[in-house]
């Protein structure tokens, strides 16, 4: 499968990109999450776009997760999260 994520910016072109790790860990993280969480409506088959305040909010439930289940991927979207937040853009996930 292959979860594809895209910083956009304001005009939402893509300032940076980068994919799951071949093990899937991010979309496995998402698939495990509560059903309150953000992160269980990052669908696996389409696209799915976070605004600056759903980013600050699925940021909270990254950064709350045990540190060893922060992997690299995780870490990742974290750190691009909050850039997108600092700049207005957006995060984009593409299902496969």
């Amino acid at each position: 499968m292959g979860l594809g994520m895209r910083r956009l910016n304001r005009a939402q072109d893509v300032v940076e990109q980068f994919d799951d790790d071949a093990e899937d860990t991010f979309l496995t993280l998402c698939g495990r999450a509560p059903d309150t969480s953000l992160r269980r409506g990052i669908s696996p088959y389409d696209l799915t776009m976070f605004n600056t305040p759903q980013l600050e909010r699925l940021v909270v439930e990254l950064e709350e997760l045990p540190e060893d289940e922060k992997a690299p991927v995780v870490r990742r979207v974290i750190e691009e999260a909050h850039e997108a937040i600092r700049r207005s853009g957006y995060l984009l996930f593409i299902g496969d």
